[in-house]
């Protein structure tokens, strides 16, 4: 498995983390916060694009807003979902209405759209209301060696 750079959900540094020593407690290594942290997080066009680019672990992009019905109808299966993977799958959720240099990058043109990247790079997208088993399938996929 060797290292791989996670970002910090709470400060956002780089981390260099041993993956075959994971534990139940991962700490960042300026904030001491769990890098294992496992919910999905709410961010913005910045930390986004810093988790996308940065993360060496895949990472789920939920694009969603709160007047879309099947963003909403949706929202407790994508944190459900997120509570399985801690360190190996990092989930985000990003307001299209508020955030939008991201959605406008990735060519989000309908919501939800979630989108899926490995090593910086979009590997696959979906633009429909998923359920918690399909999303945990479709994470469970992403840590799959290639």
């Amino acid at each position: 498995m060797g290292t791989e750079k996670v970002v910090c959900p709470e400060c956002s540094s780089i981390n260099a983390v041993e993956m075959e020593k994971i534990g139940d407690i991962v700490e960042c290594s300026q904030c001491k916060g769990d890098l294992n942290h496992p919910f999905a997080l709410e961010v913005s066009d910045n930390q986004c694009s810093k988790h996308i680019r940065e993360n060496d672990i895949a990472v789920l992009v939920d694009f969603y807003s709160t007047t879309c019905g099947p963003c909403m109808a949706m929202y407790e299966d994508y944190e459900d979902a997120a509570l399985g993977f801690g360190i190996s799958v990092r989930f985000l959720k990003i307001n299209a209405d508020k955030h939008q240099i991201v959605a406008k990058e990735y060519g989000v043109s309908g919501l939800p759209t979630i989108i899926a990247f490995k090593g910086g790079k979009e590997v696959n997208r979906i633009s429909r209301q998923l359920s918690q088993v399909e999303l945990t399938v479709w994470a469970h996929s992403l840590i799959l060696p290639s």
